[in-house]
């Protein structure tokens, strides 16, 4: 599915000439005749509603159909009420509307579905895919048309040095597209166009109190994600990573609870000490109206392996590239056995997991308590007296801390984390080049410099909604992949739905010490079975990464003889042949491989498509790191 949404104005008649060449592109229209949103999905990938000239698409997944849509539609005033009445709908998906003279689009918060914008011929241009803006750039220029910005439609360098960052760029520069001069709508926000072809975005999504017990909150999310599987299971077979972690084996067992055929799916691991293994077979077990398919690493492609150009997304590096051929694999296995929706527990740790900025968060409002619980942790997790102090009294407004990102990034460097820290303080690799280093930081400075607003003004909630976002573009990218073999990579917990039932539970709640996701605990209590509810362990792959690396350590290393990262003075190709060739004795110091391969393989993938790439360095001397 993609998509570009035009406004209703003459200056878009060329631009869509542009799109009218592909035979096989649809068109819904304006009421003028003009064309509104022109490109490609199935007829089970949209729901449409009108009342008079008012209407409302979604273009993605929902269990909504055009009797919902069509009630919703005619109890709107405006366009504002849109904002209360869609967080009634479950599902993932893209929301355009068009209302008297104004086009109202947006996406999920998790940036699932993430609408971009461009300014081209004088007006703003918006669509599902950055690279498809990028490309319709380019044939405009090509035409004579004015296309705004210089360079639009062109790989944006400083957007690649600031995804050599491990393991994210911090917001809002992880949302910043790898094309130059294409925007993202920031989560929870909305893009509207005008009539004259200008365009604003707003805020129309604020997150909750965090005020419900334990109880009522497990029972929002069992509802949600009840509602969020079913809208999947409308097709009849349908797929699921088994993997005997918590989240995959919660959507396992409520999928099993639908009308559907369901075919569960499990790696084996090659380390026999992980216990995926036995947990993942004790759900298959339990599972006995499911097929159940073992997929062996004897006979599945390792981490690392090279991808192909068929195994890259266009958008922008993979934040999966470490296991894009595998993906890839398992996509072509559920659908060989009928399946064309494949479920993941992606997002489960993102909402459930504790984290220690909930402390922080907590404090605020309940401090015995969350001293209590910090002491506690401080004993079970060996932390030190100065980062339970700062966890417990550490904090700087939002644009402030992102300020202080800037001087500690430091290349091969991880920062200390703490609970005071709005998010992970990310790191350059060794291997990064003093200039990228210097575009990062003023980069960083700069969005602090525009004091922007953090998702959320409770710390904990920012950094789950934060989390969730980047699990969104795992799944994005991941979802480019499966859907060239006809595979739907889809994420329940990731649903708008889902994500605002997780955030209500209070916060004493969330950091509850001995106790691992209470919340999605009690949330599937009568559903998940106690032998596989009160799991409280994680599988650790580190086997999976060092065989990996063996297998393909030589088709690494080439990369480095001929990086078009260290073409466009971004990596020090010598530092990272080092790093490939080194013995590594923690897997985790192994990290920084996968943004830097990320980027070096959609170029290569960009040159074999033919798509531009900058020729030399655009990135400014060093400024003394």
């Amino acid at each position: 599915m993609d998509f570009v949404i035009f406004p209703d104005h003459p200056a878009t008649d060329p631009l869509c000439l542009c799109l009218r060449r592909d035979p096989t592109v649809r068109t819904v229209r304006h009421p003028s005749g003009r064309p509104w949103i022109m490109g490609h999905w199935a007829d089970d990938e949209v729901v449409a509603a009108e009342a008079g000239p008012d209407r409302l698409l979604l273009f993605g997944t929902t269990s909504a159909d055009a009797g919902t849509l069509d009630r919703l539609l005619r109890r709107l005033r405006g366009p504002d009420d849109l904002d209360s009445r869609v967080r009634e709908l479950p599902g993932s998906f893209f929301l355009l509307a068009v209302m008297g003279p104004h086009i109202r689009c947006q996406g999920s918060l998790s940036t699932i579905r993430q609408v971009h914008h461009a300014g081209i011929n004088g007006v703003t241009v918006a669509g599902s895919h950055p690279q498809d803006l990028a490309a319709l750039a380019r044939e405009a220029a090509a035409a004579g048309l004015p296309t705004g910005a210089p360079g639009l439609g062109s790989v944006d360098a400083d957007t690649l040095a600031l995804r050599l960052l491990t393991p994210f760029p911090p917001f809002p520069l992880a949302h910043r597209p790898a094309w130059r001069a294409v925007h993202a709508v920031p989560p929870g926000h909305c893009l509207t166009l005008g009539p004259d072809g200008r365009h604003g975005i707003t805020r129309w999504w604020h997150p909750p109190r965090p005020d419900l017990w334990l109880e009522d909150a497990a029972e929002a999310v069992r509802d949600a994600l009840t509602e969020a599987v079913r809208a999947r299971a409308r097709h009849p077979t349908l797929s699921a990573d088994l993997s005997g972690g918590m989240d995959s084996t919660s959507l396992c067992f409520l999928a099993a609870r639908e009308d559907t055929r369901l075919i569960t799916t499990a790696w084996v691991c090659r380390d026999e000490a992980n216990d995926d293994n036995a947990w993942s077979e004790r759900g298959a077990a339990l599972l006995r109206s499911a097929e159940h398919l073992s997929l062996s690493h004897t006979e599945a492609p390792t981490w690392y392996a090279p991808p192909r150009s068929a195994h890259a997304d266009p958008a922008g590096p993979l934040a999966v590239v470490r296991e894009s051929v595998r993906l890839a694999h398992q996509a072509r296995l559920v659908a060989a056995r009928g399946s064309r929706v494949h479920l993941v527990g992606v997002g489960g740790d993102e909402l459930f997991a504790p984290r220690p900025v909930a402390l922080n968060s907590l404090a605020r409002t309940d401090f015995r308590s969350a001293a209590r619980r910090a002491c506690a942790a401080r004993r079970l997790g060996r932390w030190t007296l100065v980062d339970t102090l700062r966890t417990l009294f550490g904090g700087a407004p939002y644009p402030q801390w992102l300020e202080s990102c800037a001087d500690r990034i430091v290349p091969g460097v991880r920062s200390g984390v703490s609970g005071a820290d709005w998010e992970v303080v990310p790191s350059m690799p060794a291997w990064a080049h003093p200039d990228a280093v210097a575009t990062v930081r003023r980069l960083v400075r700069e969005a602090a410099a525009g004091e922007p607003e953090p998702f959320a003004p409770l710390r904990s909630q920012h950094e789950t909604l934060r989390a969730a976002a980047r699990a969104g573009e795992i799944v994005r990218g991941a979802a480019a992949l499966t859907g060239r073999h006809g595979v739907a990579f889809e994420a329940p917990f990731l649903d708008d739905t889902v994500i605002e039932a997780a955030l209500t539970v209070r916060l004493v709640d969330q950091v509850a010490v001995g106790s691992y996701k209470p919340l999605l605990g009690a949330a599937m209590d009568g559903i998940l079975p106690d032998a596989l509810r009160t799991r409280g362990t994680k599988g650790e792959h580190s086997a999976e990464v060092y065989a990996g690396l063996r297998r393909h350590r030589r088709a690494l290393t080439a990369l480095c003889d001929d990086s078009r990262l260290a073409g466009l003075g971004l990596i020090r190709p010598e530092v990272l042949h080092t790093a490939l060739t080194s013995l590594q004795p923690h897997s985790h110091l192994l990290q920084p491989l996968d943004p830097t391969l990320a980027a070096e393989y959609w170029l290569r993938s960009l040159q074999e498509t033919q798509a531009p790439v900058p020729s030399r360095p655009t990135v400014p001397a060093a400024e003394g790191a």
